[in-house]
């Protein structure tokens, strides 16, 4: 009888012993957006009971498994990963709420650049490591991550379940285990794939994706945790053998180390994901994919149940859950330690951060942070907060990288007509309390020729300033863009405009989005046209010359998400200048002329030109606004070409940017644009634009003389659209454009583009 009993408790204890003591772990490998597999089988294996009790990933695993690991539910966890926000950062996109217009203030047609640094006495090249900037990452992860382990005091199994994240040490070749410490840090380096986001440096050690060294942590899983039983979610594969001319693969080969999917039967089971056609970011199928990891889940729960006798309540979990997330603490900064910049550069940048405020909350750290990140300087600025427990604030470490000293860029566009178009720039930069930045670049065509150089300094006072000054040289040939065929014996009409001047600007920001300046410009305007069609071999150009001084008040406005063909944002900009100069005009032999006239003019402009883009719930569909409005006081000059040349334009599409159309110029005008635009995806988009240039007198030519004469009020209005389908790439926007001018001789243009149409700033219009 006592042996019966004897027995009949060890028994129970066993039994007991397996009960309470049967702990599970959960692994994810790294995949992409393949990851977003894992949260269907989180959420499966909740909605059946399945407890939790560890989690261990790498790269998207060490995503999912970190934001579980805080407290995110799977659907939680799909909103992050559907949202725009997602998007930006997994693209280093800022958002343009936060993008600082004051310091960048002009686009160019750049879509490459090369950028050097001094070592050693020598120019040496710095070749980018990564294709994605990681801007919005950093702060993205710091945010999420920083008050759910300032909570669990800085130690990952102190989480609401504990976790492991794997990184890759290049230097010793092998992995790095998140234990302790950061968590953003131990996620950012995870998922940091080599050649798309630039590496962490941790402990001295430049650290990458785990997958390199440890796409499947299960044997981690097994050394941390020894739990009862092991399930694997598993999105990823060791790559095949590279073939002879596969140089990617090759690469991939020599870096990535095979990694062992198997996890034996006695320890637990992998769920195999058999995904295709789902690229590294394509998170826009996160839902699609989570409904596959719940059904590949529930195929094998029967034998999940049979293996695991525990079960989790449901309202025990989300007690838990619960538990963790609240009382955690306030992003709230108080003290600031800046890494990485001398004294100089030092106080430049905790003006900006801290506007010498006692606490910084996190959208006003986020608003400088982003404005830093916009500097032309700046390159990176890392994140790390500490939460000091005494203040109940967080203490923040900020290591800044700079950007290089020396940049060259390149680009332009390539087009099917003669709008071809090549752009250089030069830049120097000297980053110091108040950074100087020096800018050469010139462009070179057929349509548009320029050079430019130009100095800003600006100033790190409390109110930032700054001062530009720059020299210019444009030069717009309009009629070699002409489409008409010409007869061997004759010229073509043309008309030729050159701008020589100087410019000086003072200028502050208004807030993140505008900014305003003065600028006073002088030089020298050369027209040359011939006054007639029929033009003999041995005739020579009329020339106007107007040298002038042109003093103006600018106000700028812009959100604009691209700059070329955007589809969401706003851009207003406002100019009132005042301009005086001479006119002299040169007789060519076609003028009724031969005499050189002088006159003198002095007028008021005033021009506000505003573009929006409205959305009504829908991504596939926005409607654009176009607004351009000018009013001068200036009276006519010499002839009517001369006066058409110098007078302001409505040039709203790409297209028309590249030609000239007299009768689209006048001093007083209104012109506005609606842009339906269907937006396929986010880079392809079908563009179409309708216009109308309602002038307030339209100027006509005297046939006579051909001076200048002006019709009646409102006598004259016109039309004109386009369509155009456009992607846009990383470098630069593809176009295929077609472009309708029912007032021209040639009413139809259909032009293909690569790149961008954007010009430096001219003479008269600021």
């Amino acid at each position: 009888m006592i042996k019966v009993r004897y027995l009949l408790l060890i028994f129970l204890l066993f039994i007991s012993h397996q009960g309470k003591a049967q702990k599970v772990g959960l692994v994810l490998s790294g995949g992409g957006a393949k990851g977003a597999f894992h949260v269907g089988v989180i959420q499966a294996l909740e909605e059946n009971g399945i407890p939790i009790d560890y989690i261990a990933g790498t790269s998207i695993g060490a995503i999912v498994g970190g934001l579980y690991a805080i407290g995110y539910s799977p659907e939680q966890m799909l909103e992050q990963f559907e949202s725009h926000e997602f998007y930006l950062w997994s693209r280093g996109v800022i958002p343009k709420r936060y993008y600082y217009l004051y310091k960048n203030p002009d686009a160019n047609p750049s879509m490459f650049n090369v950028s050097f640094n001094f070592e050693e006495g020598n120019l040496k090249p710095v070749v980018r490591s990564h294709l994605i900037p990681t801007h919005q990452m950093d702060i993205a992860f710091m945010t999420i991550f920083a008050p759910a382990i300032a909570k669990a005091r800085y130690d990952y199994d102190s989480l609401f379940v504990p976790f492991r994240a794997i990184g890759s040490d290049i230097y010793n070749k092998k992995p790095y285990v998140f234990r302790k410490g950061s968590l953003s840090n131990g996620v950012r380096t995870s998922m940091t794939f080599p050649f798309y986001f630039r590496p962490m440096i941790i402990d001295s050690l430049t650290l990458f994706d785990g997958g390199i060294y440890n796409n499947f942590p299960w044997d981690v899983m097994v050394d941390d945790f020894n739990p009862d039983f092991i399930i694997g979610s598993k999105v990823s594969s060791n790559s095949p053998a590279p073939g002879e001319f596969d140089i990617l693969l090759q690469l991939e080969s020599m870096i990535v180390h095979s990694t062992n999917f198997d996890i034996p039967d006695t320890l637990g089971l992998v769920l195999d994901a058999d995904l295709e056609n789902v690229s590294l970011l394509d998170f826009s199928k996160a839902r699609e994919l989570a409904q596959l990891g719940y059904e590949q889940t529930m195929l094998y729960m029967d034998s999940i149940k049979k293996k695991i006798n525990r079960r989790q309540d449901m309202v025990e979990l989300l007690t838990r859950r619960n538990e963790f997330i609240k009382d955690q603490p306030d992003l709230v900064f108080q003290n600031l330690d800046i890494k990485g910049v001398n004294k100089s550069q030092l106080q430049y940048i905790f003006n900006f951060i801290t506007k010498r405020e006692r606490y910084t909350n996190l959208d006003k750290l986020k608003s400088e942070y982003f404005k830093l990140i916009t500097d032309k300087y700046i390159d990176r600025i890392y994140p790390t907060p500490q939460y000091n427990e005494d203040e109940q604030v967080f203490d923040l470490d900020l290591h800044v990288y700079l950007k290089p000293k020396f940049d060259i860029f390149l680009g332009g566009n390539i087009s099917s007509s003669s709008m071809n178009q090549g752009f250089l720039g030069l830049n120097y930069k000297m980053f110091r309390r108040s950074p100087l930045f020096l800018q050469a670049n010139t462009f070179f065509g057929r349509l548009y020729t320029s050079a430019q150089f130009l100095a800003r300094q600006d100033y790190a006072t409390k109110v930032p300033l700054y001062l530009q000054v720059s020299g210019t040289l444009n030069r717009f040939d309009y009629y070699t863009t002409s489409y008409q065929p010409f007869f061997e014996d004759l010229k073509p009409p043309y008309l030729i405009k050159k701008e020589n001047f100087v410019n000086a600007q003072f200028g502050l920001p208004l807030n993140s989005s505008s900014y305003a300046y003065v600028s006073y410009k002088t030089g020298q305007n050369d027209y040359e046209y011939y006054q007639v069609d029929n033009i003999k071999l041995n005739d020579y150009p009329d020339h106007t010359f107007l040298t002038f001084s042109n003093i103006g008040l600018n106000y700028k406005y812009k959100t604009l998400n691209r700059k070329m063909y955007s589809t969401a944002g706003q851009s207003i900009e406002f100019r009132a200048c005042h301009i005086s100069g001479k006119e002299r005009h040169v007789p060519g032999s076609t003028s009724p002329t031969v005499s050189s006239e002088h006159s003198y003019h002095s007028w008021f402009n005033f021009r506000l030109t505003s573009e929006m883009y409205l959305s009504f719930g829908d991504s596939w569909f926005s409607l654009g606004i176009y607004a351009d409005i000018n009013y001068s006081n200036r009276t006519c000059f010499s002839n009517y070409s001369s006066t058409i040349l110098s007078l302001p334009g409505f040039r709203p599409t790409a297209h028309s940017k590249t030609q000239f159309l007299p009768y689209m110029h006048n001093s007083k005008y209104l012109g506005l644009g609606l842009l339906p635009i269907l937006q396929f995806t986010n880079d392809l988009s079908l563009r179409t634009e309708a216009y109308l240039f309602q002038p307030y007198i339209p100027i006509y030519r005297n046939e006579d003389d051909y001076t200048a004469r002006f019709g009646d009020k409102f006598s004259k209005r016109y039309l004109f659209s386009a369509a155009s389908l456009v992607y846009s790439t990383r470098i630069g926007p593809v176009s295929l454009s077609l472009n309708y001018y029912p007032h021209e001789v040639k009413p139809f243009h259909l032009v293909f583009n690569f790149g961008y149409i954007l010009f430096n700033k001219t003479s008269l219009e600021n």
